[in-house]
């Protein structure tokens, strides 16, 4: 490169910070209505003040930076920089037209306003988003984008470039990576022109790093490097942060490009093993590729001699994430490398049928650039649609600290980990499935009878790691397999199985059926795929604090609500109202014990979250204690049914005064002595209801966690706990109130019969109780595995 991307010594290593006309924030919402607001680009950037390409930056590093623009007419230039002791000029003394103009001096994560200026042409004055931003020191936290194929494409437009670049410039990223196919012909100077004049907003205070595409090349005719003069040959790489990126010439992996340009013995090859093998590489935190073409891709094309010659270099020298384009988003896993598909900046999406022998583990066919936000331990990367939208995200940890401490996870995935062997026959082949679930219903059927089932169906024996949630320490092993296995926003139960992440019920009954067929036609291949959930560490501490960080309050009420729909609550406050109605309580009683009843739910379930729930559950929810008690409800609510139906049909037919539930005056008298005696022991009527809802709440635990585990997992955490007991608080509080509901609909059939003179609204309440009893009875044996 004739301006080299390494770091320079700083001159005023000391300097504070420049001075801004307005708050970083502010300058960045200026910018971002002007850009919306502005008339669609077309070839023209910034007539007004004299330029055909405005200022936009490059080659930034830690202190010093290139300011770079095109004139209209050939002209000396000067950029001022504002440093804190006073302005600096930077010139170019000779006429020309295009103009790199170095800065040095320069303090590393800095931010310095500039101008540019000359003869008949000059950037706004005192404009504070004309801003460098010098890269940071290792260790420090900082963000960049990464898009692709940018050029209007088939659309003949560039609007959806531009809606593109609306959200990059409000993430406001440190640099842009951009994966060639910048225009649709190279040659065309009106092209680069547009390209510019959307980009402006964005690179003039964040530097564009990028590769060229065969569109940009344009067979050799191409423009480009009078813009990025560095490209003529074609790779190069930088640092930033404690970060190395890599970017490398792949234009036309498939056709015009010359295979010696790609091969073993490539000059660009062993520039690649020479700058990979170099130790501060190796001791960086991360290893980041860029490129056009894809090494591999599901839905796309990608050359053979990529991934036979690239694909062990970037395995061997422990490359974090490749960057490529194609029209869409991918992302996929291979051999510990995270593949990336960004290439929905701007041209039209192409959704070609999916190659099952490079299966991704995410995919969208829209518009979007990536979000990358790197901090000491992760490197988080977020798909961001053109609306907003979060299409996927993922976060990695350091190749060399997951390596260094495999085994810790191994020997608490050993600690933790239930083996169940299912159908295990001799002669068949053992398939293994790693499964993190809680003590649900469904969790026990699908180990007691499913799974037998779907093996005994495809030939094969089980061998089922099973790893209890409700355990201190398994939700770590959970986030590392998912973020060995590359999908970290699985529901739960979840089965991970070969190289795939089935998360919930209907993806494990759908999925892990065609999992099993595969293994069965094959099962040395499946397993020579297969990914184990350990034998890399990652950084699960920062993964559970950035699941507990992207929580937001209306999540935690939502996952409340949805997972208080508790059955065996249900039944037994309907059985509670119904017992107290039928031998005469007052209701003011019944509703004295349902509200207890309720409240104790809560103070358990938020006791249990307290615990991490494992001490309580193990004490609570016995096996037998459950099956016994949802039995004793299935008899009792069937019975409740068999009666309600029964006196509907006395009503229906004129014999009103016949009904089963209205017991006979003279032994309702003597139930209601035994009622009122109960009723005056002030221990007896505030314990059973208490004791009710403590036995039916630990043996219901909740089964689906997305929300909960990453609460309960920073109540351990005193940086967070207070936010997590805070939104535990929140959660139990929206747990309940299914159950509320349930026990208001209850109290109101019960008022209803009894103020109820007519047939007809007494009938529709011995309706509506027979149907809810028979419903409630099929849910009860549901969580007994009877259906």
């Amino acid at each position: 490169m004739p301006l080299a991307l390494q770091t320079r010594s700083a001159k005023h290593r000391g300097a504070l910070r420049a001075p801004r006309a307005f708050p970083r924030a502010i300058t960045v919402a200026l910018l971002l209505a002007l850009f919306l607001l502005a008339p669609p680009a077309q070839t023209r950037a910034a007539d007004s003040f004299g330029f055909l390409v405005a200022p936009y930056l490059t080659e930034v590093t830690q202190d010093s930076a290139v300011v770079a623009f095109l004139l209209k007419e050939p002209a000396a230039a000067t950029v001022r920089v504002f440093f804190p002791d006073g302005p600096r000029d930077f010139s170019s003394e000779k006429p020309q037209a295009m103009h790199f103009i170095a800065v040095s001096g320069l303090s590393p994560q800095t931010a310095y306003r500039y101008e540019a200026s000359g003869p008949g042409f000059g950037t706004p004055k005192n404009d504070a988003s004309y801003e460098i931003r010098t890269a940071c020191l290792r260790g420090e936290s900082y963000s960049f984008a990464v898009y692709g194929d940018t050029r209007p494409g088939d659309t003949g437009t560039n609007v959806h470039h531009r809606d593109v670049m609306s959200q990059v410039l409000f993430t406001d990223p440190s640099f842009c990576l951009a994966l060639g196919d910048l225009v649709d012909d190279g040659s065309d100077m009106a092209q680069w022109e547009a390209f510019f004049a959307v980009e402006n907003p964005v690179l003039r205070r964040t530097p564009l790093f990028p590769v060229l595409g065969d569109n940009d090349i344009a067979q050799g005719r191409g423009l480009a490097t009078r813009f990025f003069p560095w490209l003529d040959k074609g790779y190069y790489s930088f640092a930033w942060g404690g970060t190395r990126f890599i970017g490398l010439s792949a234009w036309d992996t498939r056709g015009l490009q010359s295979q010696a340009e790609l091969s073993e013995g490539s000059q660009q090859t062993r520039w690649l093993v020479s700058e990979l093998s170099k130790p501060d590489v190796q001791e960086a935190a991360f290893r980041v590729v860029f490129l056009h073409d894809p090494v591999y891709i599901s839905r796309g094309r990608a050359a053979e001699v990529m991934r036979r010659v690239w694909a062990p270099l970037f395995e061997k020298y422990r490359v974090d994430v490749v960057f490529a384009s194609w029209h869409l988003y991918e992302r996929m896993h291979v051999n510990g490398v995270a593949y990336i598909i960004t290439g929905g900046a701007g041209a039209e999406i192409l959704w070609m049928n999916k190659n099952p022998a490079f299966p991704s583990q995410a995919e969208a066919a829209r518009h979007h650039f990536c979000r990358v936000d790197v901090n000491q331990g992760s490197l988080t990367i977020r798909a961001v649609a053109d609306d907003g939208t979060v299409l996927d995200s993922i976060t990695l940890a350091p190749r060399g600290q997951a390596a260094d401490s495999a085994e810790k996870i191994e020997r608490l995935a050993k600690r933790l980990g239930r083996t169940v062997n299912i159908n295990a026959r001799p002669g068949l082949p053992v398939m293994d499935l790693h499964l993190f679930s809680y003590d649900c219903s469904y969790c026990k059927r699908l180990l007691g009878r499913e799974l037998p089932e779907m093996a005994r169906k495809n030939g094969v024996a089980l061998r089922v790691f099973h790893y209890d949630l409700g355990l201190e320490g398994s939700y770590d092993l959970f986030l590392n397999a998912g973020a060995r296995f590359g999908r970290q926003d699985s529901d739960l139960p979840a089965v991970f199985a070969g190289k795939s992440v089935l998360g919930g019920e209907s993806e494990i009954e759908t999925g892990l059926p065609r999992q099993m067929e595969e293994f069965a036609k094959s099962p040395e291949r499946y397993r020579d795929a297969s990914l184990s959930p350990f034998s890399v560490r990652y950084d699960t501490k920062t993964m559970g604090e950035k699941a507990f960080d992207a929580l937001t309050l209306p999540m935690v009420l939502g996952a409340g609500l949805l997972d208080g729909i508790n059955p065996c609550a249900f039944a037994t406050i309907i059985f509670l109202v119904s017992y107290l109605s039928l031998f005469g309580a007052s209701t003011r009683r019944v509703v004295a014990t349902g509200l207890l009843f309720s409240l104790s739910v809560f103070c358990t379930y938020f006791a249990i979250g307290l615990a991490f729930f494992h001490s309580l559950k193990s004490v609570l929810a016995h096996p037998g204690l459950a099956f016994a008690i949802n039995g004793i409800l299935l008899i009792i609510v069937e019975i409740l049914a068999i009666l309600s139906a029964r006196d509907l049909y006395l009503i229906l037919s004129g014999r009103r005064e016949a009904m089963a539930l209205k017991l006979p005056e003279r032994l309702r008298n003597g139930i209601q002595k035994r009622v009122r005696s109960f009723a005056e022991n002030r221990a007896a009527a505030v314990g059973a209801p208490i004791v009710l809802g403590v036995v039916i709440s630990a043996m219901e635990l909740t089964c689906t966690g997305q929300v909960y585990v990453p609460i309960v997992a920073m109540i351990a955490e005193p940086a967070r706990r207070g936010s997590a007991v805070f939104y535990l608080l929140l959660y139990n509080l929206a747990f309940i109130l299914p159950l509320l509901a349930v026990f208001a609909l209850a109290l109101m059939g019960r008022l209803s019969a009894v103020s109820s003179r007519g047939r007809r609204a007494t009938a529709l309440v011995k309706l509506g109780n027979t149907l809810f009893f028979l419903v409630m009875g099929w849910v009860l044996l549901h969580n007994m595995n009877v259906v």
